[in-house]
């Protein structure tokens, strides 16, 4: 009805305890698993015990699976089992399906039971919004997405922001202008055009004594992280 696709276009979502996840787990053909990883954990004995024969389980992150002797998940041999990972928080996610937009998504079919996994995958790919899909496998996703997490998403952004903003004020710098020049150019004014138009569009359109700074330093910046990024991917 127009009233019921008004309430989700306004941010609605339904009551999380309308049902039990046992009870959905019962009732659904399709089992969109997407607690935390510690809350897969601690539920799964009562998700497993639904997956009955031609189920299908759907993940958004490859942890579960991929790191399976731990976490204990471990799916039967006669369901479908694929995920569908947004390159994005569930928040960002959202925010782009309601404006109508998309958000790219990695995909992958970890069990074919039926010979329909990938159609269904794909499917619920384009049907969360994805922006594009690109193939991958469980292990694979879930690597790169934690080197990325302890990475550039929010590990070595964190400790840049920290590390510039320090030796700013150390050096005299007033905290609103150490935080201008660290934090509020790079997210209001930077990385908004390198989204639409990419590094090479960036460089092309900052001044030459920004370009000339920014290619002498970027090199030295890629090597001194470089050992780091090795030690955290093996870490993962």
């Amino acid at each position: 009805s127009k009233s019921w696709k008004k309430a989700l276009q306004d941010g609605w979502v339904p009551d999380v305890n309308l049902f039990s996840i046992e009870e959905a787990a019962e009732k659904g053909t399709i089992i969109m698993y997407l607690l935390s990883d510690a809350g897969q954990i601690e539920q799964w004995p009562i998700v497993k015990k639904h997956l009955r024969k031609g189920k299908s389980l759907y993940f958004s992150h490859g942890f579960a699976i991929t790191f399976n002797e731990k976490t204990g998940i471990v799916p039967p041999d006669d369901i479908d089992v694929f995920l569908v990972a947004p390159k994005g928080s569930g928040t960002s996610l959202r925010r782009l399906f309601i404006d109508g937009k998309g958000i790219n998504s990695s995909y992958a079919v970890y069990q074919d039971y039926s010979g329909r996994a990938n159609i269904k995958c794909l499917a619920l790919g384009i049907g969360i919004g994805s922006g594009y899909l690109f193939e991958t496998n469980f292990k694979s996703e879930v690597y790169s997405d934690l080197t990325g997490e302890r990475g550039i998403l929010m590990g070595a952004l964190e400790g840049l922001f920290e590390a510039q903003y320090n030796v700013l004020r150390k050096n005299g710098h007033s905290p609103s202008e150490a935080f201008n020049e660290t934090v509020e150019e790079l997210t209001q004014s930077l990385m908004p055009l390198v989204a639409e138009n990419g590094m090479d569009w960036m460089y092309a359109n900052t001044s030459v004594t920004a370009q000339r700074g920014a290619l002498d330093w970027r090199h030295k910046f890629r090597d001194v992280t470089t050992p780091v990024f090795e030690e955290l991917y093996e870490k993962v």
